[in-house]
């Protein structure tokens, strides 16, 4: 446990208010992972100040950070533990501008994207990254992951939407970089090394967020699919096609599908043909007629070639979030299995295909009462995986060794959006490459000499 003369300092630079501990803790969720709160002792800063103080104080007494922010994060990145204190951003919730000329918005690490989004949308604009967890992941801790969501493949990760940052650096020093430009070629573009390092380099405080016009006449289908193939077929084509503009491709294999329409219906959906592929496809139009006419045509183009075997075309905005519901709600695996084991990789298009089959035959190769569920964005390659038994799972090696088959080979990534955390760090030791690790090792060495910043996380 922290000492109590260590709380007494924290509380002298946030107020006693600021710290919660014991019971005052145990009442605020954990978030995706449940050893979120094993350090006992939380505290909330409320302006930059007091994060550059408290960071300065640990980093003189040799007391580990864990920064929080929405605590969705799906890799273990938040986990603390004893002797630890938790650093929450949630008070750092200002929208400071939002400038409809220029495309951009200046926020505190602790606004939530849902809360940016519903601002933008007041000048026309959005964020340009969405994920469905928008209404309690912080822009901050968004920026720490890389988040990706499913609009990357046409305007980028959180990396392409920073345009600056300030950042509280490990001995309480603030780096203000905190650029509204996209072009600033001002020597070594540091901000880039906090962007996906999980709280391991420093602490992001303030950003500025590279806004798009929202999409305003939207067309949306479900389609089924012979193939994995045919779907990045059907992805190629619509993402040329002139007379739209292609806006999300979500991709759902059958398993997911299946198990997803059953739990969450309704029962047209339930009914819909049969088929190896799913995809969800959003469009744009001109207007609203424009948009629907256009994309009804493309799809029934694609039946004719043989891409694509049946397509429902929402036809109001109940039907969309019917839609959308299947593919957002993915927590229906793990409702009906609890225990599954977990992936989130990417893998080029052009071998998406041969990956999928790998993937279906290593599973099978593991008993009929194994499952595997892909979904995910297809756009940019990345898929959700889950494998799970119906009674026990199979081991963990095991399943590691199918999905991760090839991987490298096919010039894909085993961290696609997630982030490494602590789950995930086996793999980097073992797929990345030994030259870029021992970089890692001494940017984080060099800049937190003595360890304070989420330790054990990302390169340990």
């Amino acid at each position: 446990m922290i000492a109590d003369d260590i709380v007494a300092a924290l509380a002298a630079i946030t107020g006693p208010a600021a710290i919660k501990t014991g019971d005052a803790l145990r009442a605020i969720h954990p978030g995706s992972d449940p050893h979120n709160l094993d350090a006992g002792l939380m505290v909330t800063p409320q302006t930059v100040e007091q994060v550059s103080a408290i960071v300065k104080f640990c980093n003189g007494n040799r007391i580990a950070i864990v920064p929080h922010g929405g605590r969705t994060g799906l890799a273990g990145g938040a986990v603390s533990h004893k002797d630890e204190i938790i650093l929450s951003l949630a008070a750092l919730n200002r929208i400071e501008s939002v400038e409809a000329a220029a495309g951009t918005a200046i926020v505190e690490c602790g606004v939530t994207l849902q809360a940016l989004q519903e601002e933008a949308a007041k000048a026309g604009l959005t964020t340009g990254i969405d994920i469905p967890s928008r209404g309690s992941a912080t822009i901050g801790g968004m920026i720490s992951t890389n988040a990706g969501g499913m609009e990357a493949f046409r305007l980028g990760v959180m990396r392409q939407r920073v345009l600056g940052l300030d950042v509280v650096l490990p001995d309480g020093s603030v780096m203000s970089d905190l650029a509204e430009v996209t072009k600033s070629n001002e020597g070594y573009d540091l901000k880039q090394l906090f962007i996906g390092a999980e709280g391991t380099l420093g602490i992001v405080t303030r950003a500025v967020i590279a806004l798009t016009p929202v999409d305003r006449f939207t067309a949306t289908a479900l389609v089924a699919c012979p193939s994995a193939a045919a779907a990045v077929s059907l992805f190629q084509t619509l993402r040329q096609n002139r007379a739209l503009r292609l806006l999300r491709t979500e991709f759902m294999a059958h398993t997911y599908f299946s198990l997803a329409v059953e739990a969450l219906g309704p029962a047209s959906l339930a009914a819909f043909t049969q088929a190896p592929v799913y995809l969800i496809v959003e469009s744009e139009g001109l207007t609203q007629e424009a948009a629907q006419s256009a994309l009804e045509e493309a799809l029934g183009a694609a039946i004719e070639t043989g891409l694509v075997l049946d397509a429902i075309i929402a036809q109001s905005g109940k039907e969309r979030n019917d839609i959308w519901n299947i593919r957002e709600d993915s927590n229906v695996i793990t409702r009906a299995y609890p225990h599954g084991y977990w992936f989130d990789i990417s893998v080029p298009l052009q071998h998406l295909d041969a990956y999928l089959r790998q993937f279906d035959g290593g599973v099978a190769a593991l008993g009929a009462d194994v499952r595997g569920f892909a979904f995910g964005h297809l756009g940019d390659g990345n898929l959700h995986i889950c494998v799970a038994g119906e009674d026990e799972n199979p081991h963990k090696d095991a399943v590691k060794d199918i999905v991760y088959a090839n991987i490298r080979q096919m010039g894909g990534s085993f961290s696609a959006e997630h982030g490494i955390g602590l789950e995930k760090m086996p793999e980097l030791q073992a797929l990345a490459d030994p030259v870029k690790l021992a970089l890692m090792r001494t940017i984080k060495q060099t800049i937190d000499p003595n360890g304070i910043m989420n330790p054990g996380k990302v390169v340990g």
